[in-house]
């Protein structure tokens, strides 16, 4: 058989990088609480409040990507933006915008906003997603409760923001647990895929010293 020659060991090694590369770039979903059954739906009396749930993540990917948020509107109106934060205040409830859309239009019924195309990264295992509405104060509208999360974890209240100045607070749901229906999609940071192609080529090189 004949031996490989320094050119064709690297371009072996280049073809393995790449796919590294390729599969360390696939989107993991690391929380998902989209599941059977629906428990009912939740908004505080002030539907102008912002509110939310805080997660706690599995695997290792840490750049989220993608999210997805379910709600019931009574009408296809008003608009509401979707937020989220880090658990980095005093008594680790959510504080510092990492994420934030511009207003997302309502539609009628049961639906789920999408999130796609983005890349915010997150500190630790943990992070609050929130919704704020805008919209008449006697529209019907809230988020969907599902239980269990099928990925990750979710602590059993909500975050509000008591009076929209940062007063935030814990609430329970009567008669239901507190987690919304969401899904949360990453990719690993940039520096993990970095270490991919350095321990690759590393090892395409002393396979070329050893040649």
């Amino acid at each position: 058989m004949k031996s490989l020659t320094p050119f064709k060991s690297v371009m072996i090694a280049a073809a393995l990088t790449a796919a590294a590369i390729s599969g360390q770039a696939q989107t993991e979903v690391i929380y998902d609480n989209s599941t059977d059954p629906i428990l009912g739906t939740y908004a505080p009396g002030d539907k102008t409040l912002e509110f939310g749930d805080q997660v706690v993540l599995a695997g290792s990917s840490r750049v989220i990507t993608e999210f997805r948020l379910e709600y019931y509107s009574y009408e296809a109106a008003g608009d509401a933006i979707v937020r989220f934060r880090s658990n980095s205040g005093p008594n680790l409830e959510p504080a510092d915008i990492l994420f934030e859309t511009d207003h997302i239009p309502l539609q009628a019924n049961f639906n789920t906003i999408e999130i796609e195309g983005i890349g915010v990264p997150i500190s630790g295992d943990t992070f609050t997603f929130t919704i704020e509405f805008d919209v008449d104060g006697t529209q019907d509208v809230g988020l969907i409760l599902r239980n269990p999360p099928s990925i990750g974890t979710s602590f059993d209240d909500v975050w509000v923001n008591s009076n929209g100045a940062g007063d935030w607070a814990t609430r329970n749901i009567p008669l239901a647990t507190a987690n919304l229906a969401a899904q949360v999609g990453a990719v690993p940071e940039p520096s993990t895929i970095a270490f991919t192609v350095i321990g690759a080529l590393a090892l395409c090189g002393a396979a070329r010293r050893r040649k």
